[in-house]
């Protein structure tokens, strides 16, 4: 397992490979693991290119101690006393030294073209990071100083945490930026620290958000210290005088404020602020484990494969019914479901906001392989109904970066279309991968988080069938993922249909 803080520093190393190719690397733990490829291929690349490079100075330091040996022969024997010497030395610089200058200008050519990172996917990464902070409140320190819920990681170094300051400071998030400027300027007082960003602009975002969240003391503090030993500039010195006035100036907020730009801008799709903490809160509990009772389930009318190797069934919830399986698919199983997914992940057109969800998927059909078959009729077992069947649709999903899924109850066919498939009466969700924090698929309405655990598989029956509407979706029945904070979280999700 990755830790995926740690891949995002690694991503930051990669922005220097830039280049202009629009590629979903955050969209997919899968693909940001390939990375790890990508930088082999990279450091070959320079490899080359250094032998190359040290071959043609060589050429040249060759050329110079000749020319410089040769010199020294001429001037010993007056040689250019000579016209037609003279003519040759004439000819020899000119040819000679213009084929060197020529040389000199030539490098070995080396483009890092194939799939590189852009500055688009590290905004990305940073800010699934940020949704990570708010979604699982974490102290900023914590993040920083590498230590979140026992997980220890590499630390954030100074400029990391003024790249998620800039962030939080350009979306309008100055309690964000205001917290995040502070532990820059806790880092660069401990001194040791190399800055990659101007020092000005710096302070004036920093004290401009310690001001907007009413921390006018903080502030001028800030201000103040820099006094001491440098001039203002214009920009400082209009800040200093709007600080100094800041009481005059407009009712201020407080430093305790929430702020709700983040919020409206990572949440549209929930409705209501009530809907974003019953995400939140159903996600916070890190120590939450099942507590449900369990059996041994042997299909609903006790089918005979079933009789000697039953399930363990879990009772999740009643309204909706929802139900975890364990043991459905095996390892190799699972394996060869991957193996099938990795070069078939892709996002989707309908994931165009990846404030909503952060994901690659790969759809199949029973018949795409024998594995899919094989899953076909062992969801078949499960359904208790005998009129219920398994529809002919499989997504494998791979999360990416701190990858989630907001509450939803929607599903997309082969078309795109939402919601086009008729009599659908339950999704089921099958685990691929052990996530060891975070995660969690969650129904926030009724209170239920269930962990990701390999080979379970979860099924929600997510439609009336005991009451009116009949065949309508529940309302409370509204499904998500909790941003992953250690782990890479695979799945696979099919429906079972009337």
């Amino acid at each position: 397992m990755y830790n995926l803080i740690k891949t995002i520093l690694t991503v930051f190393c990669f922005i220097k490979l830039n280049s202009c190719h629009d590629n979903d690397w955050h969209y997919s733990m899968s693909s940001v693991h390939d990375l790890i490829d990508l930088q082999a291929e990279y450091l070959a690349q320079t490899e080359t290119y250094l032998q190359n490079e040290y071959k043609r100075l060589d050429e040249i330091r060759r050329f110079i101690e000749q020319r410089e040996k040769q010199n020294a022969e001429e001037l010993a024997v007056s040689y250019t006393e000579s016209s037609i010497n003279a003519f040759k030395t004439i000819l020899r610089i000119k040819t000679d030294w213009e084929l060197l200058k020529n040389d000199m200008a030539k490098s070995t050519p080396i483009e890092f073209n194939r799939g590189s990172v852009t500055k688009e996917n590290i905004n990305s990464a940073l800010r699934a990071l940020r949704r990570l902070q708010i979604v699982y409140e974490l102290e900023v320190h914590e993040i920083a100083n590498g230590n979140v819920s026992n997980y220890t990681f590499e630390k954030l170094d100074v400029n990391d945490c003024h790249t998620l300051a800039v962030l939080c400071y350009d979306n309008a998030e100055f309690h964000c930026a205001y917290h995040w400027f502070d532990q820059v300027n806790k880092i660069h007082k401990e001194g040791n620290s190399e800055l990659k960003f101007d020092y000005e602009e710096f302070l004036t975002k920093y004290i401009w958000s310690s001001y907007l969240v009413g921390d006018i003391e903080k502030a001028n503090t800030v201000i103040n210290d820099y006094m001491q030993t440098n001039y203002l500039n214009e920009i400082l010195t209009n800040v200093r005088y709007i600080v100094y006035n800041g009481n005059r100036v407009f009712k201020r907020n407080t430093a305790n404020d929430t702020d709700k730009k983040f919020y409206s801008h990572s949440f549209k799709k929930l409705n209501t602020n009530g809907e974003v903490r019953s995400y939140t809160d159903t996600c916070q509990n890190w120590n939450y484990h099942l507590r449900y009772t369990c059996r041994h389930y042997y299909g609903g009318n006790r089918k005979k494969s079933l009789l000697i190797g039953p399930l363990r069934e879990e009772n999740v919830a009643l309204v909706p019914n929802i139900k975890l399986y364990h043991n459905v698919l095996n390892d190799d199983e699972i394996n060869k479901i991957k193996q099938l997914a990795k070069p078939e992940l892709k996002k989707l057109p309908i994931d165009t906001n990846e404030d909503i969800s952060l994901r690659k998927v790969a759809e199949f059909d029973r018949y795409s392989d024998e594995v899919f078959q094989i899953i076909h009729r062992r969801l078949a077992l499960i359904s208790c109904k005998s009129k219920t069947k398994v529809l002919n649709k499989f997504v494998v999903t791979n999360y990416g970066i701190h990858g989630h899924y907001l509450p939803h109850s929607e599903y997309i066919d082969n078309d795109h279309k939402i919601n086009s498939y008729p009599n659908r009466e339950a999704i089921v969700i099958i685990h691929l991968d052990d996530v060891p924090e975070g995660g969690f698929t969650v129904l926030p309405d009724v209170n239920v988080r269930v962990p990701s655990i390999k080979g379970s598989a979860l099924v929600i029956y997510n439609t009336r069938n005991l009451c009116t509407p009949f065949g309508m979706l529940y309302e409370n029945a509204q499904y998500g993922s909790c941003p992953i904070f250690y782990g890479d979280k695979w799945t696979l999700t099919a429906w079972f249909g009337s």
